[in-house]
C-alpha cells in the first residue's frame, strides 16, 4: 500500500468531519437585518464614556436610531449633614438637577443635533437605572479597564452591565481607537465564536455591522490547546472547525465578498485580540455561550473573556447575550 501525503490526510480529515457535522451544522439561511431602534449611552462624562457617545452617535445615524444619554448617581454623604430638613432637600435637588444639565447639554452637541436624544437620570446604582430603561435594543458603554482597587472603581459600571443585560452591550475600551468617526477605507468585523448551539443568536449582528459599514466578515474560532504547535498538527485541528465556520451563512448573503474563516490556537481573549488588531477590525462580535472556547458563566462577568477582550481590543467590542 502506497503512503498517504499528507494533503490527502487533510482531506479526508475534512472529508470525515464534514459527515460528522452535517446533522447539526446546516447553512443558516441570511437573517433579516436587526433592528436597532433605541440605543442606550450609559455614561459618567469621563473622556471614554464621551468617546462611546460618539459610537453611539454613528450607530443611531446608520440604523435610524434614538439614543438615551442615561447616568446613575450616590447622593454625596456631606448632603446628609445639613441642619436642617429644608436644606437637604434643596442640596438633593440641586444635584439632580447639575446632573441632568450636564446630560441635556450634551445632548446639543453637533455631532447629535440630527439624531432624536432624550435623557434619563437614576439616584442610585447602574442596575437600578438599568432597570429603569425600557424597550432598549443596544447599550453603548465605555469601560476604564483598570485592575484591582482602581477596577472596582472605574470598571464597575460596565463589569455590571455585562453581567445584567438582556440586550447586545457594545463597550468601548480605554485603548479603542475608534471615536465613530467615518473609515476612509473599508474595514472588518471580526466575529468569535464557540460553535456552541447558540451561535445563530450572533451571526445577524454580525452580519449587520458589516454590511452597514460596508466591512468585511471573518469568522474566527479559537482552539484552546497549548500542544499544538507545529502546522500538520494545527491543519488537522483546524479541520472541522472549518467546516463548521464555513456552514454559518448561506451563499445567498448581502455582502461583497463571502465572510473569511480563521481557527486560532491559544488563549481565547489573546488570540482574538490580536487577530483584531492584525485585520485592522473595526468592531469585535462576541456571541459564544456553552462550551469551548469561552466558558457559559464568565463570558459576560468582569475576568472573563468578554471582559478581557473588551478592555484590551483596539475596537468596539459588541457582545450578545443569551436572552
Amino acid at each position: 500500500m502506497g503512503t498517504t501525503s499528507e494533503d490527502e490526510v487533510i482531506l479526508n480529515m475534512r472529508f470525515r468531519s464534514r459527515k460528522i457535522i452535517m446533522a447539526t451544522a446546516h447553512q443558516i439561511a441570511t437573517p433579516a437585518d436587526v433592528k436597532i431602534k433605541k440605543i442606550a449611552v450609559f455614561t459618567d462624562f469621563s473622556e471614554n464614556a464621551d468617546a462611546a457617545l460618539h459610537y453611539a452617535a454613528t450607530i443611531a445615524r446608520r440604523y435610524g436610531a434614538s439614543l438615551v444619554l442615561a447616568h446613575a448617581y450616590v447622593q454625596p454623604g456631606c448632603t446628609y449633614a445639613a441642619p436642617e430638613l429644608a436644606m437637604v432637600y434643596q442640596a438633593l435637588e440641586d444635584c439632580r438637577r447639575s446632573l441632568e444639565d450636564r446630560l441635556l447639554k450634551q445632548t446639543e452637541e453637533a455631532y447629535l443635533r440630527d439624531i432624536k436624544c432624550s435623557v434619563a437620570l437614576c439616584e442610585g446604582t447602574p442596575g437600578e437605572l438599568l432597570e429603569d430603561l425600557k424597550d432598549l435594543d443596544l447599550i453603548v458603554i465605555g469601560t476604564s479597564g483598570g485592575t484591582g482597587l482602581k477596577k472596582a472603581v472605574l470598571g464597575s459600571t460596565a463589569e455590571m452591565v455585562f453581567r445584567s443585560a438582556t440586550v447586545p452591550v457594545l463597550t468601548i475600551g480605554p485603548n479603542c481607537h475608534c471615536c465613530g468617526a467615518d473609515r476612509t477605507t473599508p474595514g472588518t468585523v471580526i466575529y468569535a465564536t464557540d460553535l456552541s448551539s447558540r451561535v445563530t443568536t450572533a451571526v445577524p449582528y454580525a452580519l449587520s455591522f458589516a454590511r452597514r459599514n460596508d466591512a468585511e466578515l471573518m469568522f474566527l474560532h479559537v482552539v484552546e490547546d497549548k500542544d499544538v504547535n507545529f502546522s500538520f498538527e494545527r491543519s488537522m485541528a483546524s479541520a472541522e472547525p472549518l467546516e463548521r465556520l464555513h456552514s454559518l451563512v448561506s451563499d445567498d448573503i448581502e455582502l461583497q465578498q463571502r465572510p473569511r474563516c480563521a481557527v486560532g490556537f491559544g488563549v481565547p481573549d489573546v488570540v482574538i485580540v490580536e487577530e483584531a488588531k492584525r485585520q485592522n477590525a473595526e468592531l469585535i462580535v462576541l456571541g459564544a455561550r456553552g462550551v469551548g472556547s469561552f466558558p457559559p458563566v464568565v463570558c459576560r462577568l468582569g475576568g472573563g473573556t468578554a471582559y478581557k477582550v473588551a478592555i484590551h481590543a483596539e475596537c468596539p467590542v459588541l457582545t450578545i447575550g443569551r436572552n
